[in-house]
């Protein structure tokens, strides 16, 4: 099933998280791909209608609660995410300066099924941003020892042209072999132009080195095509 994107639903659903992304797979196309498919096509098991009581297949329910005091400012917010599945009970949370540029957020896992790795305990992160710079971290509080940082980015703005590194250790537990490992660092330079409007056309090219073994290239284009509707009204009077 296909869903139409609500276009007039300002801001986009993209942006309403973003500050809990990284900017290098914000700004190279990644989280705008994701949200294509996560957020508009949905499995036909998941569409409402008749059920057959005789089947044994589990139905998935999700419910979100969003916390946002002003209606303009979609980067400072918290909210609850409630599902059938794992996790169970999600609660994020961000808050953003803008006239300082830096930011706070955190993703807590409040009632899990099963805890597998330090991830399900939480994740933080700080942030700094401006119209040509972004810098960040995230790290998990149960194993700063350990595994810190979680990852790292950063990424500079010159035009339309972009530039990123960003550190994702998947690789190695060692800190110096983790900073060594040329797998857990990505490499991208992207070209595009952005707009604030959903109703202006964007689009974002990208090419991205990542784990020093495969070569990505992408294109992402947002496209609006808009429609004069002429209405014409007639009444007839019985007397």
């Amino acid at each position: 099933m296909v869903l139409v994107p609500p276009l007039f639903d300002f801001p986009p659903l993209a942006a309403r998280t973003r500050m809990l992304e990284s900017s290098y797979n914000l700004l190279f196309g990644k989280l705008p791909l994701r949200c294509l498919f996560d957020d508009y096509f949905e499995d036909a098991k998941n569409v409402s209608g008749p059920l057959d009581s005789n089947t044994k297949e589990t139905i998935i329910g999700n419910a979100l609660f969003r916390l946002q005091s002003d209606i303009d400012d979609p980067h400072t917010f918290a909210d609850l995410f409630v599902s059938s599945s794992d996790p169970v009970l999600l609660m994020r949370a961000c808050a953003y300066y803008p006239k300082y540029g830096l930011g706070a957020f955190g993703i807590f896992s409040v009632l899990q099924k099963k805890r597998v790795s330090s991830e399900d305990y939480g994740v933080i992160g700080l942030r700094y941003g401006s119209s040509n710079l972004s810098v960040g971290a995230t790290l998990m509080p149960y194993s700063l020892r350990d595994e810190f940082p979680k990852s790292a980015w950063l990424v500079s703005k010159i035009g339309r042209l972009t530039v990123g590194v960003q550190f994702d250790p998947k690789f190695e537990k060692k800190d110096d072999a983790r900073y060594r490992n040329l797998k857990n660092w990505n490499y991208a330079i992207g070209y595009g132009l952005r707009t604030g409007s959903p109703l202006s056309p964007s689009f974002n090219f990208g090419l991205e080195l990542a784990q020093n073994s495969q070569f990505i290239a992408s294109f992402y284009q947002h496209g609006v095509v808009q429609r004069r509707v002429i209405c014409v009204c007639a009444s007839a009077f019985c007397l």
